[in-house]
């Protein structure tokens, strides 16, 4: 299988062109390590979507694409310096939950191929910040190639900059179908974090316990960065 790499806490293959509703939950510990727990439920429309638009050359051709998607993501886990304790379960026809430790959150972007000094995500003194627009767009494909197949690129920010919405869900009716924009507008990311110790400040989303936060976007604002997708989190 040729691998197509699909990166979790950061955010966002599986969570961008083959998901409906994906929610990441990270735990911090005092040394900045912590675990993962992605839950990704996929509609029959995505999968036939990957169908169509990826070249995956499968090795097993009996495995469904999704299988292999989820699979070769968890792969390039296993593969990492940062991660460890890597476990796939398959719950239902489209849905996986993917669990996983890190010794380093800081390093879980350049361990899985971007650069050092990558500005998308950053974890500083008890601060963390996401922060991601076309400008530092390039950060994440570096570390999930995926976003920069030719197959994914006409539907990712880098071919649609200045698109507004309404015209880029008529292209996607055109290339998808009339399912396709509908699908696309329904699909939300969802990040959850949960610190060590209680939560002090934040921007950009909400707390929803002492020691939790979420931030959540729309599938349609990855795919235009029309407007940066940021937050700020100190505990």
């Amino acid at each position: 299988m040729k691998s197509k790499y699909i990166l979790i806490s950061t955010l966002v293959a599986i969570l961008t062109l083959t998901s409906c509703t994906v929610t990441e939950n990270l735990t911090i510990d005092n040394n900045n390590g912590g675990t993962s727990s992605s839950t990704i439920h996929v509609e029959d429309f995505f999968v036939n979507v990957l169908k169509d638009f990826s070249d995956f050359s499968a090795g097993d051709s009996n495995k469904p694409i999704m299988d292999l998607s989820v699979e070769a993501f968890r792969d390039q886990l296993i593969k990492t310096s940062t991660t460890s304790n890597v476990n796939l379960q398959k719950t239902g026809k489209n849905s996986y939950i993917i669990n996983y430790d890190y010794s380093s959150l800081k390093t879980l972007l350049t361990d899985l191929g971007a650069s050092k000094d990558q500005s998308v995500l950053t974890l500083n003194n008890k601060k963390l910040n996401f922060f991601l627009d076309i400008n530092n767009y390039s950060n994440l494909t570096k570390a999930i190639p995926f976003l920069a197949d030719p197959n994914f690129e006409p539907f990712g920010p880098t071919y649609n900059e200045g698109l507004s919405e309404a015209d880029y869900l008529e292209m996607i009716s055109f290339m998808l179908g009339e399912e396709g924009p509908n699908a696309i507008k329904d699909s939300l990311i969802t990040l959850r974090f949960t610190t060590p110790s209680p939560i002090k400040t934040f921007k950009g989303g909400k707390k929803i316990s002492d020691n939790t936060f979420e931030y959540s976007f729309p599938l349609i604002n990855f795919l235009l960065l029309a407007q940066p997708l940021s937050f700020e989190l100190t505990w």
